[in-house]
């Protein structure tokens, strides 16, 4: 087993100095968890599913760092929720760098000195709902995944922790989390109105609204399934239309839930 690791890292390696070179990207969440779902088939529980997420929760930690993939930032306020949490998605090889303010963790993912970023919501509200750094984040970034403390799987989203990249990495095509900004004066109707105005091949979606800063809310809405990601941004802004609510997107993505274990 240990060869077979080695034969990997450096394997990694080599795939890192082309990803570097072509620009790709090193941390694909929807690629690790369609692995870990289909390895977690093939064992059949032997071993058990959770063992298997652990297992290749760390293979590819170490795969990542192989390929040269830079400190993941997190704001030092919010380290202490953060970091026991991030242990659903990422392993002992992933490293982390607080920073004092989101300005310093937009420089750092604009210079590529991090990867990503991990904000809990309350955090991302107050970054999306800012007058001064609202435009760039809808311009320059994307939610790309989001996962809750560690046995908290129903938190609410202010204490859901969400992965932000530059929004160059692209987005899934197959998702069931959409995260919106909605802006209105009431937002609890303004959310029953968009949600009425959805077309029928997404309506099984739910809101889960923040708090409101004036008249703008943080909304994750989950599709019972997985659904065509640009179709579904689609009709989701169409519904926004139809309804009369301005909703800005700031991400779309797969769950994470079913492997972060």
């Amino acid at each position: 087993m240990l060869r077979l690791l080695q034969q990997r890292t450096k394997l990694s390696g080599q795939i890192g100095q082309m990803k570097r070179r072509h620009g790709g990207v090193i941390y694909v969440p929807e690629r690790e968890r369609e692995l870990v779902a289909r390895l977690t088939r093939l064992s059949k529980g032997q071993p058990p599913a959770r063992a298997v997420a652990a297992l290749y929760r760390e293979i590819m930690s170490g795969s990542r760092a192989a390929q040269g993939q830079t400190p993941i930032g997190l704001l030092a306020a919010s380290a202490a929720h953060v970091l026991p949490a991030s242990t659903a998605c990422f392993g002992a090889c992933d490293q982390f760098t607080p920073k004092k303010s989101w300005a310093e963790l937009a420089a750092g993912l604009n210079s590529g000195a991090l990867s990503l970023a991990l904000l809990t919501g309350q955090d991302l509200g107050k970054v999306a709902t800012s007058r001064r750094w609202r435009r760039e984040f809808l311009t320059r970034f994307a939610v790309i995944g989001d996962f809750t403390p560690v046995l908290e799987s129903n938190a609410p989203i202010g204490r859901r922790i969400f992965i932000i990249a530059p929004r160059a990495n692209g987005s899934s095509v197959k998702a069931n989390r959409i995260l919106i900004l909605i802006e209105c004066k009431s937002t609890p109707n303004a959310i029953k109105s968009l949600l009425y105005s959805m077309p029928d091949n997404v309506q099984s979606l739910h809101a889960e609204p923040l708090s409101r800063t004036e008249s703008l809310a943080l909304v994750r809405l989950a599709p019972g399934r997985l659904t065509d990601g640009a179709r579904a941004t689609r009709a989701l802004l169409e519904a926004g239309q139809t309804a009369g609510v301005p909703i800005s997107i700031l991400g779309i993505y797969p769950g994470t839930e079913d492997y972060g274990g």
